[in-house]
């Protein structure tokens, strides 16, 4: 604590203190304190500590930044030791003469009473804890008076700029919504005549970046609206600021004429911002570049919709990023890590092939393969997900930068404790192309062999496109249509890597072998409460069948639609709920919740349906199909092009509308039509998608030539 200035004096100013004091602002009501916020804050720029002490209420949002705070709580005297301590050590006469209630208050607690004795100064706010602190003898310390503040609109709004830009260097965790709307406050009206200088507009630029990663999209897009995007050097990351909170915030692209090609103008104006200072600014060049990858990898253009433009016409899409100076280095090959001394020397000798598996940020599609590799090899689970920065498909500036900064000639390892254990592996097997694929990908020395495996979404997310695919010896897809897609995004690329096709593994041991009573007129959909699943499609098809038979129900088997923050998302779970009200269908759907024991569910329905915008595979449909449902598959809209759905399956499991659906559906209900359907289903499981066959299959593609007879060989996991 600071040393004593000069001896208690009520009004005291401020100024008359030496610096970096311990001032306690004392009022009986935590409303009081608020109304001088901006007063308080100024103390905290002028570097002194400012700790709250208060009686009644708490403090709102405004004193958000004010870490210390002591409220006044009585403690009732409890034992002979108390009573001894307060007749020996009574309060000051002063409060005691005073009789009002923040005086009893701090008569009756000891914490709020050591906190005065210990500052270097108290502050008091409001009447009451003016007029207490006005009695001679109240204070051991100095007593101040508010801040005397000429221009107190004008002060107010420089301390929230310095909050923020202390907030900044702390890092995001400090750039809340709570600060948002203390900056928004401050802010001129946004009437478009009192422009924000652009020093302030850079330290809103984070601001809205932090916003945006913890979802708070309103928030980030109201703030984003402030930026200028038209003038100064930084305008092509205000624009593309604008752009992205919009588009996160609504799931729509930027109103215009042309949505897409103003979003592109937007990534074009990043990408050459990008690659003109990339020599000089190398954070710069990273903020560019992960804002470029957020707009055209937004998982609103291409995750939930009925077309990608990713699909649709890649090249187009991408001609900007594939022609950009960034999007050329991160394609090009980096170096290869050479083996670690002590493993080269340990390589000769006679042991299993060790594996090391990277199960990705969905970890139950691995299982299966950690299994079958198990009988084979000396298997190490390493669990990326633990680390934020590694979880995950959406842009994320930490890994960006590193994978920039490797490409640049940097020797960059995203995680030491992953390069360990890589270091003592033969191979690595990576499932999903997610950010932990790009740090396992960076980390692996030369002499690991890489397989990696691509589901669906992570076909059409940004990482696949930063890793180096010259040391991804085998790339594993799930499907053809999926094969096709990928080709056509990283073409030549993958010129030194084997491509393999091999459908997600079945576990039997999940399909029951017979139908319960009444299976005939029920209908099942599994992971139902997601746009990109559709359910309206499927409530559509309930109401045409039950026109004609009241009997038809629809199962559906998954959690409900999360709470978000997306506009277009609420809406859908809005009209979702309104039809399932609707008269043709109420009374018809039963909801099972998340359940990992589907075998009731598929031996209870007839039909299982799959009405998905986009798939990849469709393993809950393929599951059903086992288990004899008879399969109804929508042309999956987003993957049509590419002929996803009717590729994988029989033809005429595929149907290209509701009316459509539902004409298979009743032409299939009656015997012996249902049981030589289901029969068909049965068959085309067991030799499209044999459990066995792509177990074997994948152990083989990933242990390349180092496999060795099944044998006994134990797991760990690497924690």
């Amino acid at each position: 604590m600071s040393e004593r200035a000069v001896p208690p004096t009520a009004g005291t100013d401020v100024l008359a203190l030496p610096p970096r004091q311990r001032i306690v602002a004392a009022a009986h009501d935590a409303h009081e304190l608020e109304v001088v916020a901006a007063r308080l804050r100024r103390l905290t720029d002028e570097g002194h500590q400012v700790v709250l002490l208060w009686s009644v209420g708490e403090p709102g949002p405004t004193l958000r930044s004010f870490r210390g705070r002591v409220p006044v709580r009585p403690r009732p005297v409890r034992t002979p030791r108390e009573l001894a301590r307060r007749v020996l050590r009574p309060a000051p006469l002063a409060w005691r003469l005073d009789r009002g209630p923040l005086a009893r208050g701090l008569a009756a607690d000891p914490r709020a009473r050591r906190t005065l004795e210990q500052a270097d100064a108290v502050l008091p706010v409001g009447a009451t804890a003016q007029t207490l602190f006005a009695r001679p003898g109240a204070s051991s310390v100095p007593v101040l008076a508010l801040p005397k503040v000429v221009r107190e609109t004008e002060q107010g709004d420089s301390a929230i700029w310095t909050t923020l830009r202390r907030s900044s260097r702390a890092g995001g965790a400090r750039l809340d919504a709570d600060l948002a709307r203390e900056v928004l406050a401050a802010l001129p009206a946004a009437d478009g005549r009192t422009r924000i200088p652009a020093r302030r507009q850079r330290l809103l630029v984070p601001l809205v970046e932090a916003l945006h990663a913890t979802g708070e999209y309103a928030l980030a897009a109201e703030i984003a609206g402030r930026l200028d995007p038209e003038r100064g050097e930084d305008a092509p990351v205000h624009r593309a600021l604008r752009a992205l909170t919009e588009l996160s915030r609504t799931g729509e692209e930027p109103p215009g004429h042309e949505p897409e090609l103003e979003l592109l103008a937007s990534v074009r104006g990043l990408l050459a911002r990008a690659d003109a200072v990339l020599d000089d600014d190398l954070d710069l060049a990273v903020r560019c570049t992960t804002l470029a990858l957020q707009l055209l990898f937004h998982r609103e253009l291409h995750a939930d919709g009925t077309s990608s433009p990713l699909v649709a016409d890649p090249d187009a899409f991408l001609a900007d990023w594939r022609t950009s100076r960034v999007g050329r280095l991160l394609a090009a090959p980096v170096p290869r890590t050479p083996p670690h001394p002590r493993v080269a020397a340990a390589r000769g000798t006679a042991r299993a092939p060790r594996v090391v598996v990277a199960p990705g940020s969905y970890p139950q599609f691995a299982a299966p393969v950690v299994e079958e590799l198990g009988v084979r090899a000396d298997v190490h689970v390493a669990d990326l997900r633990a680390k934020d920065q590694l979880r995950g498909l959406g842009p994320r500036r930490e890994l960006v930068a590193a994978r920039l900064r490797q490409a640049l000639g940097e020797s960059w390892v995203p995680d030491y404790e992953l390069l360990e254990e890589l270091e003592r592996a033969d191979a690595l097997f990576v499932d999903w192309a997610d950010r932990g694929s790009v740090a396992a990908v960076m980390s692996a020395p030369a002499h690991v062999r890489i397989t990696l495996r691509i589901h669906s979404m992570d076909a059409l997310s940004p990482w696949i496109h930063l890793l180096d695919w010259t040391r991804v010896d085998a790339l594993v897809v799930v499907s053809e249509h999926l094969r096709r897609a990928v080709l056509t995004l990283l073409g030549e690329r993958l010129d030194a890597t084997e491509v393999h096709v091999v459908g997600n593994v079945l576990d039997p041991r999940r399909i029951p072998v017979d139908k319960t009573e009444g299976h005939r007129r029920r209908l099942l959909m599994v992971g139902w409460a997601q746009r990109v699943k559709d359910p309206l499609w499927a409530l559509e098809v309930l109401a045409l069948l039950r026109r004609e038979d009241p009997d038809w129900s629809l199962v559906l088997v998954g959690g409900d639609f999360p709470e978000g923050s997306i506009a277009s998302q609420r809406a859908y779970a809005r009209q979702v709920r309104e039809r399932l009200a609707a008269d043709d269908v109420r009374g018809g759907v039963t909801f099972v919740g998340y359940t990992r024991d589907l075998g009731p569910h598929l031996a209870s329905a007839g039909f299982v349906l799959s009405t998905s915008r986009r798939e990849s595979f469709g393993l809950a449909l393929v599951e059903g199909a086992a288990s004899g449902a008879v399969p109804v598959v929508r042309d999956w809209p987003i993957f049509a092009p590419l002929d996803g759905a009717r590729s994988l399956f029989p033809d005429d499991w595929v149907v290209g509308s509701v009316a459509e659906a539902a004409r298979r559906i009743t032409t299939l209900a009656q015997e012996p039509a249902w049981s030589e359907a289901s029969a068909q289903a049965r068959a085309v499981v067991e030799q499209r998608f044999s459990s066995g066959e792509a177990r074997h299959e994948l152990a083989r593609i990933i242990l390349g030539d180092q496999g060795r007879p099944p044998g006994a060989v134990g797991t760990d996991a690497l924690r």
